[in-house]
Formats: C-alpha cells, structure tokens, sequence
C-alpha cells in the first residue's frame, strides 16, 4: 500500500514538472513575442522619425510658444541656423507675429487641448512667403496639463504657386490682346495666349518651335532687335510701336521680366486700336481741314501786319506799336500751331517723305546749332557743342532731323535761365550715334514723364514760369526719330536741369556719304 502512494506521488511530481516546464517554455515565447515587438516599435519609430526629418520640418514648442527644438529641415526651409531659432517665440515665422489669425487659431485649438490642422501662410528669414501644410500637436501629462507641442510642416509652397499659374494662364489665355513671351537672346517662344496663336496661325503647332518673328511673315530680326534694345541696356522699361496687320491697327508694347530663375524674357502685348485710331484719325482730319482753311487767311494777315510793322505806310505811336507787335506774335504762332498740326496729321497719314541720305553729324550739328544761336542770343542762352568725333555719318531726311533739333533746342532755350548755357554732345553709343541736349532749367518731375510726348501736352514747370509753345513740338520729333529707327528719351533731376538725347542707327554707308541709305523703317511698322 505504502508502495502505491509512493507511485501515485511520483506521478503527481512529474506532472507538476511537466506544467511548469511547459509554463517556464510559454513565458519565454511570450518574452521573446514582447521582445521582437519591442524591437519593432522601436524601428518603426526609428523610421518614422527619419521619415520626418527626410520630408518634413518638426518643430517643439513651450506651451507658450517659446522654441525648444527644430530639426535641420525647418532651420533650412526658414533660412535660420537651429540655435537661431531655439529660444526665440514661435510666432517671428507667421505674416502677422502674434496678431496673424492663423496663429491665434492655433493658440485657441491647444488652449482646449485640441490638434489644430491646416494651412498657413508664414515667413523665411529673407521675407519670402511660405505656404505651409500644418499639424500642431499638444502634448498632455497625467494630470491633464499641456507641457509642449510638436508641429509638423509639409511645404505647400509650389502647389500655390503652381494654382497661381494656372489662374494666370487662364486669364492671360482668354484676353482679347495678343500676349507674346519668349526669350531675350533666342527669341523663341515660351508662352502665347489663344488669341495670339490663333491670329499667327500657330494653331496645332509646338510653340517651343516658334520665334518671336514668326509671328508675321513681315518682321524683321535686326530691326526687331534694334526696337528692343533700349529695354536691354536698361534705358527703357517699355518700349511701343504702331503697327497694321491687314486691316487691324493696333500697337505692340514690350517689357523685359526677369524669372525668379534669372531668365530674361520679353512680354509683348498687342493691342487692337481699330476703332481708337479711326477716331484719332477723324478727329485729325477735321483738324487738319481747319488747320488748311486757317492757313491762307493767316499768311495773308501775317503779311499785312509786317508790312505794317515795317513802317513802309507810315510809323504809329508809341501804343499802337505795342498792339501791332502783339497782334504779329500771335499770327506768327497761330501759323506755327497751323504748321505743326499739317505736319503732324501727315505723318500718321503716313504721307510725309523721308528722303534719307548718308549725312555728317558733326557738320549737321554745327549747322543746327548756328541756325538757332540767334534764338539762344534772343534770350541770353549760349549753346556749347562738344564732341570728340571728326565724322559720324546717320542715315537721316536731314531737313526733319533740322525740324527735331531745332525744337530740342528752342525747348531748352526756354527752360534755361538768362545767362544760363544748352550744352550739345555728340557721342557714339554701341551701334547709336547718341546726340544729347542739356539745359540747367527747372527739370521734369518723374510724374510728368508719360506725358511729354503727348499731343498738345503743355507741362506746369517746376519755377512756375509760363512757356509759350503749341505742344505738338516733341510728338512730331517722337515720329520722326521713330522713323529713322532711333530712339528719344530724356533725363531730369527737378530744380537741376532736363537732357533730351537722341539715339541714331550709325549709317551702313559709311565710305559713301551721298548715297541715299534705304528706308529703314520698311517692315520694322508690321512687328508683331
């Protein structure tokens, strides 16, 4: 009997090793089950974390918005080194500081232990915008208390700009102006609207194929690049032409952009002035018919009044003199006014000629300069002409080119004060002869600058002074320098004095001084 209890515990001892073997075997699957989950959590977050910092930028927080730590991505992204940032209010990156609404947001969503997710418009060191996606996270201990918050960027930046460009290539597309971009020094195209690449007949075709002067079969490269030019020497910051496509007229205006890239481009606008123009043109005609009525009636009274004045039918007294000196300055220029409207309605009848021929400025500038001294002497101005050249031969109609300088220099006869001295260059300029015109007048406040070229345009001077003039004097030089391919322009300091310059292709016929040069402006007026 004793026997059997003895087995019957051995029995139960062994069992008993059994389970606890069996569970001493369970509990290391489970360890080695918690280890291997352990070591992958924390590859997970090892992973994660790299995550982040290869794509995202991280920033921690105080509860009050004090910066404990960014990673590298956020110092670069906001040009700042992470020990600039760290210690400095959060709130230096939003547009508005503290006052920016997407910042009070955020501070009203962790205040109430909430994550706040959206977008926000912030700032980099150098002022540039950022557009950025956001996670901001509170992080609360046991007892509930926010004790820091970790936000997490993603740039949105070019998803913005990208929408930006859509939205203005829709506009521009859809605009009843020709709009051309293309390259400085290539000219090919980059961009063109849908009325552009319909009107030169580019439907179907790759644009990046095209240049700027297939635009019309009539363009010109040289003369094209000659237009522009101003605008790359940075004398200009737009430069315009009329210009007549079949039965539209219109005007193209060309700016220079410069890309974020550093890409120069021109942006070239045409615009249909149809309608405008016939207007303009009606409106000169019925000017010009009036002008041709007023002109037989006022060179008959002109001659009576100086033969009046001449004292040839007898002498008057003292007041009747004055009255006949006024009535025979007023005739003098009612006619000029005349003379100025005829030649203005001319030349955008497109009916003036411009007889060029291969001309010595040097010796033209003497002349222009000896024709007008005794206006200079009239008002106490002496001209001064300084050139360095012996001979600079233009291609020029030289009695309208006589005509445009002659009004630069009476202009500045005007402006100057007694005693005071118009100071005449002559310079080469790259491919220009540069002619300038200095006077030491009241000068031109920038304000003015569009409309001084204006028809009838009659500018209130700086010193207050009333200048007689018919205010169509420097429109007409505008048309005629236009039509010898040159360039006028001006610069002015107020209270310091104006220089008016003219910029002249240098002739191509340099060893043949009385050949007649061509017509440089032939296909230059159909640049589209």
């Amino acid at each position: 009997m004793l026997f059997g209890v003895h087995l019957a515990d051995a029995a139960i001892y062994l069992l008993l090793i059994g389970i606890l073997g069996l569970a001493v075997s369970r509990r290391n699957q489970v360890l080695k089950l918690q280890t291997e989950i352990v070591r992958k959590q924390g590859e997970e977050i090892q992973l994660t974390h790299a995550a982040l910092n290869a794509h995202a930028m991280v920033c921690l927080t105080e509860p009050d918005g004090t910066i404990t730590s960014v990673n590298e991505n956020f110092a670069k992204k906001y040009g700042y080194s992470r020990s600039e940032l760290a210690g400095t209010p959060v709130s230096r990156i939003y547009r508005d500081g503290m006052n920016d609404p997407v910042f009070s947001e955020i501070g009203k969503a962790l205040t109430s232990g909430r994550i706040w997710t959206g977008e926000s418009e912030e700032i980099a060191s150098d002022g540039s915008k950022l557009f950025m996606r956001c996670t901001v996270v509170p992080m609360i201990d046991d007892q509930g208390r926010h004790t820091r918050t970790v936000a997490i960027r993603t740039d949105n930046s070019e998803f913005h700009r990208a929408e930006k460009a859509r939205f203005l290539k829709d506009l521009l597309d859809h605009l009843q102006d020709e709009v051309y971009i293309f390259d400085t020094k290539s000219l090919k195209m980059v961009y063109a609207n849908l009325n552009a690449i319909s009107k030169s007949g580019w439907e179907g075709i790759d644009l990046q194929q095209k240049t700027i002067i297939d635009a019309d079969r009539n363009m010109d490269e040289r003369l094209f690049r000659l237009h522009v030019l101003p605008l790359i020497n940075g004398e200009k910051a737009v430069v315009s032409i009329d210009v007549k496509r079949g039965e539209v007229l219109g005007e193209i205006s060309t700016r220079l952009y410069t890309g974020d890239d550093g890409q120069t481009l021109f942006v070239s606008i045409l615009r249909d002035n149809t309608e405008r123009m016939k207007t303009e043109n009606a409106r000169m005609e019925s000017v010009s018919v009036v002008s041709h009525e007023l002109r037989t009636p006022l060179t008959s009274i002109k001659g009576a009044l100086r033969l009046l004045n001449s004292g040839t039918l007898g002498s008057f007294d003292d007041k009747s003199q004055s009255i006949l000196d006024i009535a025979v300055r007023n005739t003098e220029r009612l006619l000029l006014v005349v003379d100025d409207i005829l030649d203005l309605e001319k030349i955008r009848a497109g009916k003036m000629e411009f007889e060029k021929a291969s001309v010595d400025l040097v010796n033209f500038l003497d002349d222009v300069v000896a024709m007008n001294k005794g206006y200079g002497d009239e008002h106490g101005v002496e001209f001064e002409f300084q050139s360095e050249l012996t001979t600079a031969y233009a291609d020029i109609a030289a009695e309208r080119m006589m005509q445009v300088f002659s009004n630069l220099l009476s202009n500045a006869v005007k402006y100057s004060p007694s005693d005071g001295a118009v100071r005449v260059k002559l310079a080469k300029d790259g491919n220009f002869w540069r002619i300038s015109v200095s006077d030491e007048g009241p000068g031109i406040p920038e304000s003015d600058r569009k409309a001084v070229f204006e028809s009838f345009s009659q500018l209130e001077s700086h010193d207050g002074k009333k200048r007689k003039g018919t205010g169509l004097g420097l429109t007409i030089s505008q048309k005629i320098i236009n039509a010898h391919d040159g360039i006028v322009d001006f610069t002015s300091e107020v209270g310091k004095g104006t220089t008016f310059f003219v910029k002249l292709p240098i002739s191509t016929s340099l060893n043949e001084p009385d050949r007649k040069a061509s017509d440089m402006t032939e296909g230059l007026s159909d640049v589209a």
